[in-house]
């Protein structure tokens, strides 16, 4: 996780947030195996069957292996099996890949060998370049959609294309669906938020390539679902269940609303001087 946007090199607690430490915990105290090493470990000491601490340590690995029991079969039930993925019979097609997220995943991509098409409003220059087809295509326009998917089925020949709802693809399975809830990125949007250490702690700076990577891997394991990341995106929906009282309270302790709202701000406030400037300066021309 990027703690920071600025160009300054950020001190070493900086790096120091709820992911990371997560992170860490799902393949040692969080991962089943360590979790069912430590009863074992006290039977190896010869720790009685009743002891406190043998009990303890048994319920602890119990919990931790029943919640990824769940979660594999709830992965499973909901999106289904995974489909098998075979890259050299593959060709992805991304949105926005001239820059930022899209970019990434495009040259991810790219380096593996799979066939890729980039379709992006700012292509400067269509054509095949190093692995990679090129589209100059606005997504907002259907027509130009529709001209542009032509295209990439005569260049590419072998693209599946649906648009279907993930409801409606559960029976057929070759088809998986992944939804992308990502947090903030480190990227020209966000670039004028700057994180304290706190918040910067439980709600740290995303960075693409670490998105990207995550994207491609569940993609390449043939999986569906939803990829959520920094940890805190997992849980924003659940907010609106809980009281409008504390739902503003809690935008107030993470200062989101200040924090997306001041640009806007100083951007009004020099729009407006740039337009009293230009008024003056007509004035002054008109007299």
């Amino acid at each position: 996780m990027s703690p920071s946007l600025s160009s300054e090199s950020p001190r070493w607690y900086m790096y120091l947030n709820i992911d990371l430490l997560l992170h860490v915990g799902s393949y040692t105290i969080f991962h089943p195996f360590v979790a069912a090493m430590l009863p074992l470990c006290l039977r190896a000491l010869a720790a009685p069957y009743k002891s406190t601490s043998f009990i303890l340590t048994s319920v602890y690995a119990i919990l931790v292996s029943s919640c990824h029991l769940l979660s594999s079969v709830n992965q499973r039930w909901a999106y289904g099996p995974r489909r098998k993925v075979k890259l050299s019979n593959e060709v992805a097609v991304v949105t926005g890949g001239a820059s930022g997220l899209g970019r990434c995943i495009v040259e991810i991509y790219a380096m593996k060998g799979v066939s890729v098409a980039a379709v992006d409003i700012d292509v400067k220059e269509e054509g095949e370049r190093e692995g990679v087809w090129w589209y100059r295509c606005d997504v907002g326009d259907p027509s130009m959609v529709q001209k542009t998917w032509s295209r990439i089925n005569h260049d590419a020949s072998a693209i599946a294309f649906h648009t279907s709802l993930a409801a409606e693809l559960r029976s057929t399975p070759n088809i998986k669906t992944l939804l992308v809830a990502p947090g903030q990125l480190d990227t020209g949007m966000f670039s004028h938020i700057k994180l304290g250490r706190i918040r910067n702690f439980f709600g740290p700076v995303l960075e693409v390539r670490e998105l990207a990577i995550k994207i491609v891997n569940t993609i390449d394991a043939g999986e569906g679902g939803t990829v959520a990341l920094p940890a805190y995106a997992r849980w924003i929906a659940w907010h609106q269940i809980l009281p409008k009282a504390v739902q503003n309270w809690l935008k107030r302790c993470s200062g989101v609303d200040t924090a997306i709202g001041a640009p806007v701000e100083q951007v009004s406030s020099k729009t407006e001087v740039k337009n009293s400037q230009s008024d003056s300066e007509s004035e002054s021309e008109s007299d």
